[in-house]
């Protein structure tokens, strides 16, 4: 991300800066969720799948709702032009193989919130505090600004 800060970096940086010894770093799920819903203005199915994808990538569900309603992640490289014989392949499956269907939208959305959940993850793990967490994860050049709900 570059050296200016975003109004997204600054969400984060207050928002995560004003956790050190709020109670919602200890609350229980329904609580979290209540106040995801008041304090974040976030749906609250929305809300519990992030806490579940949180929860997956061990990640305390407070950082990654935060993560989510600042707007900040890990944002994708552009996809790589396709060759002559990849267009040549076959994207989907036969008409007579019934699959489940997936949105595109929903795979990269969830591709997205995964990775950036990792990735702060790991900066949680290595920076020490949650602040030097953030700074660290914004300093990272594949880090701004991107659309997660």
């Amino acid at each position: 991300m570059n050296s200016s800060l975003t109004e997204q970096a600054r969400c984060l940086t207050h928002r995560v800066a004003s956790l050190t010894g709020d109670p919602a770093m200890e609350r229980r799920h329904e609580e979290l969720m209540e106040w995801a819903e008041a304090e974040l203005g976030m749906d609250r199915e929305y809300a519990e799948q992030m806490y579940a994808l949180a929860e997956e990538e061990q990640l305390p569900p407070v950082y990654a709702l935060l993560l989510v309603h600042c707007g900040i992640g890990v944002q994708e490289l552009e996809e790589p032009e396709q060759d002559a014989d990849e267009a040549a392949h076959q994207a989907a499956p036969p008409e007579w193989v019934e699959t489940e269907r997936v949105e595109l939208e929903d795979v990269a959305m969830e591709r997205r919130l995964r990775t950036t959940f990792r990735r702060f993850r790991g900066q949680m793990e290595s920076a020490g505090t949650p602040a030097a967490a953030v700074a660290a994860f914004l300093a990272e050049t594949d880090v701004g600004p991107v659309r997660l709900r």
